[in-house]
């Protein structure tokens, strides 16, 4: 026990480093979460730095609301701020309930001040999704995930936020074991029995194949993901600059790796010209993608809410105007702008891709920021991928879990 909480304190150190202020982090109750906030404490209790626990009612059954408040009694009972939040369902799916999970959570933890949030996701949970995506058309390395560090896939709730992930190399079982040697229970959530969610399914079909060469398998496409992210990391430095009003400008002619990879880029330079947390369909990013190595496009096109034009060796993506979502927020305007003090550049001398879609108070554009937090996690998430690679099929005495040399 100790050498596991010495393993994940380390791991938490170094996914918080350069945030200030208190870590967050989400627990519903379950095994994984519950294991990850009792390690979570011991690291504070080490660094001296708060843990803010965030659990979420979802609604979604009964007992939601019952659990959310046995989680922040748990956290009060082992010295730990803690916050439920509830979510009033419009729509009883898993997909939305995530979606307004994260969206409750990032904005709470952003309003604690915390840039850090962890979540508790492990070595089963990768396993299960490199299987489900399989199960798709795509590469070994498209089918990783979740990653060690990322961006929060909600957007401007999101904004600044990081998510942790320091189980990632632990499975499941570990967890359970080290839980029940400290006579601790958690709850039960029947959809994880379900044959009904593709989960379950390929959680049971996982149970059937062979452990080891599931876990090698899944140690390489760590890898080879690892090697992708950094490569894409490598052009969202290299090859792309904001304009101060907002414009995407893309340099084609020191782009590099793949089709797929490029396809990538584009998804995020998307999201960002946007101000969207909506991935456009691989198959429209994959054609994009060639008609750009094939020179085009010849002309303007519209593509998951933005403008795109070519000119010359530079793409050039703004803001669809028929998709701008006018009007301030929380402090910022449709995902791209937030207020800022008067006398900034007028409106009508700014690039025509995005002069239809702007604020006319005083703003400052955030989508450099939003790309900068991409890039920093796509480089930690791909360092500690190929680092924790490898470590799947370790003993299952979480006692035995030593840090990967």
């Amino acid at each position: 026990m100790r050498q596991l909480e010495t393993y994940i304190s380390d791991l938490i150190d170094r996914m918080a480093a350069g945030t200030n202020g208190p870590v967050a982090i989400a627990v519903s109750g379950g095994s994984d979460s519950l294991a990850l906030m009792l390690l979570a404490q011991a690291w504070s209790r080490r660094s001296g730095r708060d843990l803010i626990v965030l659990t979420v009612d979802h609604g979604l059954r009964p007992e939601a609301r019952e659990e959310a408040e046995w989680v922040t009694a748990k956290a009060a009972s082992l010295g730990l701020s803690a916050r439920g939040l509830t979510w009033t369902p419009d729509k009883r799916s898993q997909d939305a309930a995530r979606q307004a999970r994260h969206s409750l959570l990032a904005a709470a933890a952003r309003e604690a001040g915390a840039g850090l949030l962890l979540l508790g996701h492990t070595r089963t949970d990768v396993e299960e999704t490199l299987l489900m995506r399989l199960a798709r058309p795509t590469t070994l390395a498209g089918a990783v995930g979740p990653q060690p560090v990322s961006v929060s896939p909600v957007w401007p709730e999101g904004r600044d936020i990081l998510l942790g992930r320091p189980l990632i190399a632990v499975r499941r079982g570990h967890l359970m074991a080290m839980l029940a040697e400290r006579g601790e229970s958690w709850v039960q959530d029947p959809s994880n029995e379900s044959d009904a969610y593709e989960r379950v399914r390929m959680r049971k079909l996982a149970g059937q194949l062979d452990a080891a060469r599931l876990s090698r398998i899944t140690d390489d496409a760590m890898r080879l993901r690892a090697v992708e992210d950094i490569q894409l990391a490598d052009m969202l430095s290299a090859c792309v600059r904001i304009d101060p009003a907002g414009l995407v400008e893309l340099q084609m002619g020191r782009l590099a790796g793949s089709l797929r990879l490029r396809a990538r880029l584009l998804s995020i330079l998307l999201q960002a010209a946007a101000g969207s947390d909506s991935p456009v369909a691989p198959q429209p990013l994959l054609a994009l993608a060639s008609d750009l190595a094939s020179g085009g496009p010849k002309s303007r096109l519209t593509l998951g809410g933005a403008w795109l034009q070519r000119r010359g060796g530079t793409l050039m993506i703004g803001r669809d105007p028929g998709e701008v979502c006018a009007g301030w927020q929380d402090g910022i305007w449709d995902g791209r702008y937030r207020r800022a003090a008067p006398g900034g550049a007028d409106v009508e001398e700014s690039p025509f891709l995005v002069r239809h879609g702007m604020p006319d108070d005083p703003y400052e554009e955030i989508l450099t920021g939003r790309l900068v937090l991409w890039e920093k996690a796509l480089r930690m998430g791909a360092g500690l991928g190929v680092e924790l690679a490898g470590t799947g099929a370790q003993s299952p005495s979480p006692v035995a879990t030593t840090r990967p040399g």
